[in-house]
């Protein structure tokens, strides 16, 4: 298993409310839009947005490491209206031991409403499925509920915290572990 290969070819998805595509050079503007919110980049590794030059340098690396099998971010499109209010992604991951990481940021529009768990469980659920996966994983700073409370309705299990572990926006932050196997995924699905 190659994960590369597999995003070379990356799938859509569709959900109820949710597309998730590749992320297109036309999504500046609504990227842009929550990328320059300092309430969305503040757990985030990344600073604030504020030109829309940084956004579309991002852009540009990700569409350009698609052709690589180097990037694995999906636009979240509002089905409703075809604006892009996030972006989930495979952030990391290692083929040797068939584990990936999970990643995605979301418009401050859409929080608490259930996309981010509705856009990752299409991620969990082709990792699984397609990409053989053994193990899905996500981190999320120790202050950042929202985020646990996505993992843990993605059937994840909370491993430990990470103390001080990455150095983020001017200070050490604490970073928690969450994780599911590929034995727990048929089971979770039959109790959901």
């Amino acid at each position: 298993m190659e994960v590369e290969k597999y995003l070379k070819e990356m799938p859509e998805f569709k959900t109820e409310r949710l597309t998730l595509r590749k992320l297109a050079s036309s999504d500046l503007e609504d990227v842009f839009s929550f990328c320059s919110n300092p309430k969305v980049a503040h757990p985030m590794t990344w600073e604030v947005n504020e030109s829309r030059e940084v956004t579309n340098e991002f852009l540009h690396m990700v569409i350009s490491g698609y052709e690589k099998g180097e990037s694995g971010e999906w636009a979240i499109e509002w089905n409703e209206t075809g604006q892009v209010i996030g972006v989930a992604a495979f952030i990391d991951w290692n083929n040797k031991h068939k584990c990936v990481e999970l990643g995605y940021f979301l418009s401050e529009d859409y929080w608490g409403r259930g996309i981010a768990t509705e856009a990752l469980q299409e991620l969990v659920h082709y990792g699984f499925s397609k990409l053989y996966l053994n193990r899905i994983e996500g981190r999320s700073d120790t202050d950042n509920i929202g985020s646990q409370k996505v993992m843990k309705k993605l059937g994840m299990e909370y491993e430990g915290t990470l103390r001080k572990n990455e150095f983020i926006k001017g200070e050490f932050r604490d970073t928690e572990v969450y994780s599911i196997l590929e034995s727990e995924y048929g089971p979770f699905l039959n109790n959901v």
